[in-house]
């Protein structure tokens, strides 16, 4: 990714895929807000919230080497150093991503994305913070995965846990130049111009981590830690944290931006083809989302809101292009082509964007190292459905109202003592167990679902407020 210089801009080519950024209006109920007033960071590349702790946060300061935990103490907002890494302080090369475990609550598990000094080497590596849960222990962390590059740019460098199957995905950058030219992004032997998924619980031989079992070169013709390829630079994507789609913006060269829907063994075309356009051998999947240069010229990824479940927009993915400052909102249409509706432009130029436990929307200021957060009545975070009202569908057997964190009625435990905690769309949470339960933490308002552990009786209705 380019921050700063970009070629000049070509000439246009048509909008691929039957994508128009005209005709939609912009959402003029939008407005940005400074998040942390009277807070600055130094070049921030990543926001979000802080696993242990309600309304705290996590930012990362690229060159600084900082992971820093932004929470409020009095009037004013404090920053407590996580961890601070040496890091090559290239342009596009620094510390560029973090994930906290799962069970980050007892085990203080997380995991660092980053480029060490004075080499070319994209290095994902698990740490542990002390007992607080607050500060790293110092203890010598575990290199996990280790790509040697040869050159500064096209680093990719965003990790993430997925929220289905709790395995590690990285996304990793065509090992930078121009034109991907050691054939990075078709090679499948080659962990640059991919998707990595790996199982960070568990050790294969000779490996720091497992191979997912339907990983699409588990048994051979490629690496195993392969979950998808043919990406140029997806500098920043997310999971949708209600159905698991992993959503990326991927950087181009000369031509096109795009985002893409990431999919198990999908071939997303580069170097063969730059967005929609070039060589296709049938087998390539096309972006849902892209514009030409004529448009914008870096493309910046993006977040779904899955804040207050009555909004127009829950569901809708949020992306926007950092030197233009083009900011849209793009709906899933089923196989094809996103519907798009134009936003008011971005305050500033953006290297990220990112969400909190409740599902607000922010953006992160690359230049002047502001976060705003995403304001809007159709942008309201989840505590919105305790205005909600709701009639019980006959699919459910009971409904029942907790509080987030507190303790649930024990008649959900009439069948078992231990249940599923489920989405909306059946993606299970996690369990609760009648000795010990408290809702997890990480529940944010609103519904789900609650089944006995091996039944197939109706499920309950579980409004978390």
């Amino acid at each position: 990714m380019r921050y700063f210089s970009r070629p000049g801009v070509l000439a246009s080519a048509a909008f691929a895929a039957g994508i128009s950024l005209l005709g939609c209006p912009a959402s003029g109920d939008i407005s940005f807000q400074d998040a942390f007033p009277g807070t600055r960071f130094d070049r921030p590349v990543y926001f979000g919230a802080f696993p242990l702790k309600e309304k705290t946060y996590v930012v990362l300061e690229s060159h600084q080497g900082l992971a820093l935990i932004i929470s409020r103490q009095g009037n004013a907002w404090v920053k407590d150093t996580l961890v601070k890494i040496d890091v090559h302080q290239a342009n596009e090369m620094g510390l560029l991503g973090i994930a906290f475990h799962p069970d980050y609550k007892n085990n203080h598990k997380y995991y660092v994305s980053y480029d060490p000094p004075d080499t070319l080497y994209n290095i994902v590596e698990e740490r542990i913070a002390d007992a607080s849960g607050m500060k790293d222990s110092g203890t010598k962390p575990r290199i996990l995965i280790k790509i040697a590059d040869k050159y500064e740019n096209h680093n990719g460098g965003t990790i993430a846990f997925g929220p289905k199957d709790g395995f590690l995905y990285y996304g990793t950058g065509d090992g930078g130049s121009g034109n991907d030219p050691d054939g990075n992004g078709q090679n499948t032997n080659a962990l640059l111009g991919k998707f990595l998924r790996i199982d960070v619980d568990r050790k294969d031989a000779g490996l720091e981590y497992g191979i997912p079992a339907d990983n699409p070169f588990a048994k051979g013709g490629g690496r195993g830690e392969i979950f998808a390829y043919g990406v140029r630079n997806p500098w920043k994507w997310s999971f949708d944290p209600v159905n698991g789609d992993l959503w990326a913006a991927d950087v181009g060269q000369d031509h096109v931006e795009e985002v893409d829907l990431i999919t198990l063994g999908g071939n997303f075309g580069w170097s063969a083809m730059e967005g929609p356009g070039g060589v296709n051998n049938g087998k390539m999947t096309l972006p849902v989302f892209s514009y030409d240069h004529t448009v914008g010229t870096c493309i910046i990824g993006g977040v779904v809101f899955r804040g207050n479940p009555a909004s127009k927009y829950y569901g809708t993915y949020f992306t926007a292009d950092i030197n233009t400052r083009k900011f849209w909102a793009l709906k899933k249409n089923g196989a094809g082509p996103a519907t798009v509706e134009d936003l008011p432009p971005a305050p500033t130029n953006i290297s990220s964007f990112g969400t909190d436990a409740e599902g607000r929307i922010y953006m992160v200021g690359m230049d002047n190292g502001t976060i705003y957060s995403v304001d809007s009545p159709d942008l309201s975070p989840a505590a919105a459905v305790r205005s909600v009202t709701f009639q019980l569908p006959k699919g459910y057997a009971r409904s029942f109202t907790v509080a987030r964190g507190g303790r649930p009625d024990a008649g959900m435990f009439r069948l078992a003592a231990r249940l599923g905690i489920f989405g909306m769309e059946g993606n299970r949470l996690g369990a609760l167990d009648q000795g010990d339960a408290r809702l997890p933490d990480g529940l944010v308002p609103g519904f789900y679902l609650a089944r006995p552990y091996g039944g197939t009786s109706l499920p309950d209705l579980l409004l978390v407020r």
